[in-house]
């Protein structure tokens, strides 16, 4: 492929280029276009409290200006998007509530239960420093404002063309194309903590009309179109040439690998951390007067209490600062504030610099679009193509008018679909099914069985243990040991966390060792292999830096080449017999398994997988661990079913079971009754009590990357509060306040400042220069690690709290387990058995009843990837679930498509 961006004048992003088989790529991140499907149920009078939830009472002093709560938009196929007006306070309920505000006639039966499903929400937004530039000059916030309803009507649009609701009788449902849909647009000007944040919060109502009545709309296909909804909101925006035109008038550019404002970035994490104070002091004053309305469960704080919070928050973060006292002030002080950091306004306007459509090869850009996705899934649908289309136009700096850029991202995206393979070869398929792959993404795994069937067609013989002079191990232990270290070519070890993988892995390296042979142990992280090391006393390498050895190259874009020559180092060597061990090879990716296994194949090593199918899947496109239990010799398959790991015998028998997600409503009763479950009436309180139990040294675990931020910074609050003179911090570019004594975690592995992804480590000093002294204290690793600013500012964060990946692999006396809407039953089942001694699942609900569904709804969440044959198999169960499609839609999918590329006919592959 050649370029994907020609032409233009000099200095303009061109995106990324083909150099020698290698993609160029930078080393700063890439666009991230965030948020995700939120449901809707319960009252409607509830609902416009719901929406505020996100902002600060500062907000109320532009609400004030409008004309009502929301504006309304209906869009139909044929008429296309129309603003309906706005609605007030008691129109927008029956809105929610299902009434046909222009009527006032209910839209058919309409469900009046707790769990009637009132609306589908998505939220457009973007870079912070877009909202910084918006409150610091009036004409970019207006261009802002007006780029984000184009936005909102286009996404709309998109929906009205694209979304399903199902007729017919049960079981024999199908799936028909809307007519018409509503939403509402609810225009939000600060975030919870009082800083600028733009964004609409874009409400889809459920009923829709389609076939001649009023129905529910077919939420499941939203959900599965997120990709695009997010894309369209992100590009309409960051390609509208209106607000490129401001902003470059003002002396602002975009960063084409961010899309933030080059001249406002350098601010954001200052800026960000002095707001988020403010948010952490306003949650602990509800959480402490919850704790004193505890025989009022029903009572909520009123908005003149929550006011009342605001300024107290305000002046305990800034007691050397006027309290705003309204909206007009705010502004006033955001614009200060800014200046204090640092900022000075640009001296003179910019050129607007922007790559124009038909500078634009579309080939290459489809081309580029289905190997990214290739990268995260083995299996995607139109939306996730438009989502993609969408991402790239943005970050390349597209300037464009609406019309065209459609018009481009729309035949991008059938050139892209073009490229795919179906996985289905049916016409009924829903357009919000996954069910297309790429050629190379089924060569891959049709390659990785084959290599995995080769070596399991022989019986394997176990070794004989020696007498004496080994670790000790119990019987089953003993068997891993014994076939890890025998003749199989493919041998496979699963077992439960807790089993004492570990033990019989270092009797495998002490048994090799006497035999004369080599254990390599490779695992998907750097840190983990740093663990294996040291626990096995085998050499340990990440999976990566092997196969790099071996001169396997690769980017972010999907592309994998393979040097001719390459000449690894002596470690990186196997020899005939030697045992190359993957450990958690569940999360092993399928590109990193296929290329692993070649080296075996090249040297004739033996190759061993340990693993549990339960804990965490890949990151991408996996299930190499199913594929090798399918294929394994059955001599070859050992399985680990003693737990060690627990003080409590009765709790390690309930970690089998939340293993294998038996029974999950009698599982929870019986954590509960044991005190294993907590419930907190409010995410405040929940994050009170997550952040005393981290600031008493506790493991704490939750879901998303913005709640560990969250939990964090409150659990450094704590300690902070503890110190004499904790000293000046280091602010990083994400916000967070780091210094001394904090316990943090390395980002990046950096081979040079000898640190790896997800290492924990101890601040035991700051340069003047921001430069970060880390202090290593785990057993035999007492060392120190010195990183510069940039790397500390960068790629440093705080590890009071983890995700659930940043938890895999750790023991630790108790573990504290955030669980809600995002937890799936990987990361309930590995957070859960982090604890030798306790373990403790915290949930936000309103009675016991609610804490038992949410906990059921938890172990029915399986999101692994598990190669494209898994997938085909769910498209297939999806549309006997939610029924085929009625009829072809009309879309920029094309409603037939040739034969494409053969397909792999690899026994096994499925397709």
């Amino acid at each position: 492929m050649g370029r994907l961006v020609s032409g233009g004048p000099r200095g303009i992003s061109r995106g990324p280029l083909v150099v020698d088989g290698h993609r160029e790529t930078g080393d700063r991140g890439v666009i991230g276009v965030h948020g995700g499907v939120k449901f809707y149920r319960g009252a409607a009078k509830a609902a416009r409290a719901y929406v505020e939830r996100d902002r600060s009472r500062a907000d109320d002093y532009y609400l004030g200006e409008g004309t009502g709560v929301a504006e309304r938009l209906t869009a139909s196929r044929e008429a296309g998007v129309e603003q309906a007006g706005s609605m007030d306070g008691d129109t927008y309920e029956d809105w929610v509530a299902g009434i046909d505000v222009d009527t006032g006639i209910s839209k058919g039966r309409v469900r009046d239960d707790a769990n009637a499903l009132r609306f589908v929400e998505v939220v457009v937004n973007g870079p912070k420093t877009w909202s910084l530039a918006a409150a610091l000059y009036p004409e970019v916030s207006a261009a802002l404002d007006a780029a984000q309803d184009r936005a909102a009507a286009e996404i709309v649009g998109w929906v009205a063309e694209h979304a399903t609701t199902r007729v017919g009788p049960r079981g024999r449902q199908v799936q028909v194309p809307i007519e018409n849909v509503e939403a509402a647009a609810i225009r939000h000007y600060t975030s919870r903590a009082g800083d600028p944040h733009r964004h609409l919060h874009l409400q889809v109502n459920a009923r829709v009309w389609a076939a001649g009545a009023w129905r529910g709309i077919h939420s499941v296909g939203i959900r599965d179109s997120i990709e695009a909804i997010n894309g369209i909101g992100h590009a309409a925006v960051a390609t509208d040439p209106t607000f490129r035109a401001v902003l470059a008038a003002h002396g602002l550019s975009l960063d084409p690998e961010t899309n933030e404002i080059h001249e406002l970035a350098p601010y954001v994490g200052s800026f960000s951390a002095r707001s988020a104070q403010i948010r952490r002091h306003v949650d602990r004053y509800e959480a402490e007067w919850r704790r004193e309305h505890l025989e009022s469960p029903a009572a909520e704080p009123g908005p003149r209490l929550r006011e009342v919070w605001d300024r107290r928050a305000w002046a305990e973060a800034r007691p050397d600062k006027v309290v705003p006292q309204d909206g007009a002030e705010l502004v006033a002080r955001w614009n200060a504030e800014l200046r204090e950091l640092g900022y000075v306004d640009p001296a003179s306007p910019v050129r607007l610099e922007g790559t124009r459509p038909g500078w634009i090869d579309r080939d290459a850009a489809a081309d580029l679009v289905i190997s990214r996705l290739g990268t995260r899934r083995s299996a995607w649908n139109a939306a996730d193509v438009r989502g993609g289309v969408e991402v790239l136009l943005a970050k390349i700096c597209l300037v464009a008018d609406t019309s065209v850029r459609i018009e481009l991202a729309e035949d991008i995206s059938i050139r892209a679909v073009d490229q795919c393979t179906r996985l289905l070869a049916r016409t009924d398929v829903p357009e919000h099914l996954r069910a297309l792959t790429s050629p190379r993404v089924l060569e891959v795994e049709a390659d990785l069985i084959t290599r995995l069937a080769r070596r399991g067609t022989d019986p394997a013989r176990p070794a004989r243990l020696p007498g004496r002079g080994m670790v000790r191990t119990d019987p089953t232990q003993a068997a891993v040991t014994r076939a890890l270290a025998g003749t199989g070519r493919l041998v496979v070890v699963e077992g439960a966390a807790g089993a004492g993988k570990t033990t019989a892995l270092r009797s495998t390296h002490e048994l090799l060792a006497r035999q004369g042979r080599r254990m390599l142990v490779v695992t998907p992280t750097l840190k983990a292999a740093e663990v294996a090391a040291t626990e096995t006393g085998a050499d340990g390498h990440s999976a990566s830096w092997l196969i790099h050895q071996h001169g396997w190259r690769w980017d972010s874009d999907g592309h994998w080449t393979r040097h001719p020559a390459p000449d690894p180092q002596p470690s990186a060597c196997l020899q005939r017999g030697d045992l190359l061990l993957v450990d958690e090879s569940g999360m092993l990716t399928q590109d990193t398994a296929n290329a692993l296994l070649t080296i075996a194949d090249e040297t004739g090593a033996r190759i061993g997988l340990v693993g549990d199918r339960h804990q965490l899947p890949a990151v991408g496109r996996g299930g190499v661990l199913d594929h090798a239990i399918a294929y394994a010799h059955p001599s070859a398959v050992v399985t680990l079913e003693s737990v060690h790991r627990f003080a409590d015998p009765d709790y390690a028998a309930l970690t089998l079971r939340m293993r294998t997600g038996e029974d999950p409503g009698e599982v929870f009763d019986t954590l509960r009754r044991r005190g294993d479950i907590v419930l907190h009436g409010s995410d405040v309180e929940r994050t009170t009590a997550l952040a005393e139990a981290g600031a008493a040294g506790e493991l704490v675990i939750a879901d998303t990357r913005e709640q560990v931020a969250a939990l964090n910074a409150t659990i450094r609050d704590h300690h902070a509060d503890g110190q004499v003179d904790p000293g000046e911090p280091l602010t990083t570019v994400a916000g967070e306040l780091i210094g001394l004594g904090d316990r943090v975690a390395t980002r990046r592995n950096d081979p040079d400042l000898q640190v790896a992804n997800r290492q924990t480590w101890t601040v035991a000093g700051i340069g003047e220069d921001g430069s970060l002294i880390l202090h290593d204290h785990r057993r035999g690793h007492r060392r120190d690690r010195v990183v510069p600013a940039d790397y500390a500012t960068r790629f440093v964060e705080l590890a009071f709290a983890t995700t659930v990946h940043g938890a895999q692999g750790e023991t630790v006396p108790a573990a504290h387990v955030l669980i809600g809407e995002h937890t799936g039953a990987a990361a309930a089942y590995v957070a859960m058995t982090r604890g030798r001694e306790h373990n403790t699942a915290h949930l936000v609900a309103e009675d016991l009843d609610d804490a038992r569904r949410q906990w059921g709804e938890v172990f029915g969440r399986d999101r692994a990837d598990l190669g494209p044959a898994h997938a085909r198999g769910q498209a297939i169960d999806a549309i006997d679930r939610y029924g085929p499609r009625l009829q072809p839609r009309r879309s920029y999918v094309p409603p037939t498509l040739g034969p494409g590329p053969s397909r792999p006919t690899t026994p096994g592959v499925g397709l």
